[in-house]
């Protein structure tokens, strides 16, 4: 709006210097001009009624300081449409509500898609939003703006923290906890026998009341029933505040969580949700619980005021066996049990995680 301010100003200045002087040519050129003006305002006038433009944009997760692929299209009402369109794309932290970056993207007449790759520094979870929408004329000197034409238009982005290694140790206890769980080893017999591990020939040692009779009678030799063991967590990750905690704090959970995966120990990664004024527990046992419990983290875990994490946890959770809890809090910091805290820089976290060694 601001260039067809200007252009009017011109054109009025120009036929007031024709009537100063009494100079048709310079008069015909100050009509000329207001003419081609009112013809470029009506032609993007026409363009904006016919333009939407689409994120084009599934959920993604992208690991800290990734590039993340971003591609818009442009739906046209009406034919005989191809000005230049600029589009501004806006990043926003969903735990800070501010946008965090904005860019704008120019979509070529004739083309029907553009792409652009951004990425983002600090782990979070964020919106891929659609701002405004800028219509050029043929010239590209004029244009309008408007929000209609992508109003609505948005894309959920999850960006992890960076993973460090770090040295935990794993005791007979930690290794062999049972507890109770939904979830059964796959290499282990137990005791539970609501869950099958494997059906097997009898050995010398077997007990009577294993054997499958049934079966044993279908495939005429003895078939011994051997039965699960659940594969309880024996170690539950109690997070700080995500706002309160900032980037390095995630950086630890993470890095802790999948050391303790890596290890092939199941464990809770917990913390407050201030939506359901609770605790929220993610079991993490692969990679696939893994992501889903940080995703939830950094959706789910920015609550506003610090929380007293432990002590919730040990109130809703009091008749549950647990052999360890690993609070993780702001600083960084981690306390294990009734140990020590132990601190660290964030300048130097990578090299002080590194030098970490947990005994559980």
């Amino acid at each position: 709006m601001i260039r067809f301010l200007l252009g009017l100003l011109g054109a009025a200045g120009g036929l007031y210097i024709a009537s100063l002087y009494e100079n048709s040519s310079i008069a015909l050129l100050g009509c000329t001009h207001m003419f081609l003006m009112a013809l470029s305002f009506f032609y993007i006038l026409y363009e904006m009624e016919s333009v939407r433009i689409t994120l084009d944009m599934p959920p993604v997760m992208a690991d800290q300081g990734e590039s993340v692929h971003i591609r818009l299209r442009v739906k046209r009402r009406y034919r005989g449409c191809c000005g230049i369109i600029r589009v501004q794309v806006a990043v926003v932290r969903k735990d800070l509500r501010s946008a965090t970056r904005h860019k704008w993207l120019r979509m070529e007449s004739g083309l029907e898609s553009a792409d652009c790759f951004l990425s983002i520094a600090e782990p979070g979870s964020y919106e891929i939003l659609l701002r405004r929408v800028r219509v050029y004329d043929l010239t590209g000197l004029f244009c309008l703006e408007q929000r209609r034409a992508v109003r609505g238009e948005r894309a959920s982005l999850g960006v992890l923290p960076r993973i460090y290694p770090m040295g935990i140790s794993l005791s007979e206890a930690v290794r062999g906890f049972v507890g109770e769980a939904e979830m059964y080893d796959s290499v282990r017999s137990g005791t539970d026998a609501s869950e099958t591990l494997q059906l097997r020939p009898f050995r010398d040692g077997d007990e009577l009341r294993n054997i499958h009779w049934k079966l044993s009678a279908k495939e005429g030799e003895l078939i011994v029933r051997e039965n699960s063991m659940p594969k309880g967590c024996a170690v539950s990750v109690l997070v700080e505040s995500v706002a309160v905690g900032g980037e390095a704090m995630l950086q630890c959970v993470a890095s802790l969580s999948f050391c303790l995966m890596d290890r092939e120990c199941p464990h809770y990664v917990a913390w407050y949700n201030d939506g359901l004024q609770d605790i929220v527990r993610v079991r993490v046992d692969n990679e696939e619980s893994f992501y889903e419990a940080q995703l939830r983290l950094l959706r789910e875990g920015g609550a506003k005021g610090k929380t007293d994490i432990v002590a919730r946890y040990r109130e809703k959770y009091s008749g549950e066996p647990v052999l360890h809890r690993i609070y993780v809090g702001a600083g960084p910091c981690f306390r294990m049990d009734d140990r020590e805290t132990l601190r660290f820089k964030s300048s130097s976290l990578e090299r002080e995680l590194g030098g970490v060694e947990l005994t559980l």
